[in-house]
């Protein structure tokens, strides 16, 4: 009888523990194998909506309209959707993690560009060559747009890198001559509007994302 009311006393105390302390969550656990997905108690990033418009605004009225004085017109946004953009974060940090280094450690630089000659996507730059099957995309040439490049925490300084060569784990990119504006067969880690599959050195093309203009900018509020 006594080890009953004992067995009764110990359950009702352990389900009282657990519905006031429910388990954590094992997503949470932090594991160097592991990329995290689960950023569920993080809070979302935000901005308030007047300086949206204030930040987009001041682009065209000022940055945007100096550019339309040399040239007939540019692109003022690039749409991505969410996939490629995870996909490609995915790929870099499994590729670091692999090599022991923490996400903690790794960024993105975006640089600001343009699309070059269109008589170059043929031959040059073949990664944009299937841009010429399509009447919008042709008008990407020299257009602005963005190309997103990893980079690396190197005793403070963020350091371009490529997370499947790991000589640029701890060397600048630039002492390689194959990542020198004159090597025409590597190709690296980046993200901006392409169409391709690429080859052994390189990833594939991104070709989930569109240039504003030429693209319809119906969608957009800002």
């Amino acid at each position: 009888m006594i080890t009953t009311i004992l067995l009764i006393t110990v359950s009702i105390g352990f389900a009282a523990y657990v519905y006031f302390n429910p388990p954590q969550n094992l997503s949470f656990i932090q594991n160097p194998n592991v990329i995290t997905m689960n950023y569920s108690r993080e809070a979302m990033s935000d901005l308030q909506v007047n300086l949206v418009h204030d930040m987009t605004n001041g682009y065209k009225q000022y940055q945007l309209d100096y550019i339309k004085k040399a040239m007939k017109d540019d692109a003022y946004s690039i749409w991505f959707d969410l996939e490629t953009i995870k996909k490609f974060v995915y790929h870099v940090e499994i590729n670091a993690k692999n090599n022991g280094v923490s996400s903690r450690d790794l960024g993105l630089r975006i640089y600001y560009s343009r699309y070059p000659e269109m008589e170059t996507w043929q031959h040059q730059y073949t990664d944009l060559a299937d841009f010429l099957n399509d009447p919008e995309t042709t008008k990407y040439q020299e257009r602005h747009t963005l190309v997103m490049i990893p980079t690396i925490n190197k005793e403070g300084v963020q350091m371009d890198f490529n997370p499947k060569d790991d000589r640029t784990y701890t060397e600048k990119m630039e002492l390689f001559p194959e990542y020198q504006a004159t090597s025409t067969t590597r190709s690296i880690p980046a993200l901006t509007i392409t169409i391709g599959n690429g080859g052994p050195n390189n990833t594939p093309g991104q070709n989930h994302g569109s240039l504003i203009p030429p693209a319809d900018d119906t969608g957009e509020s800002f």
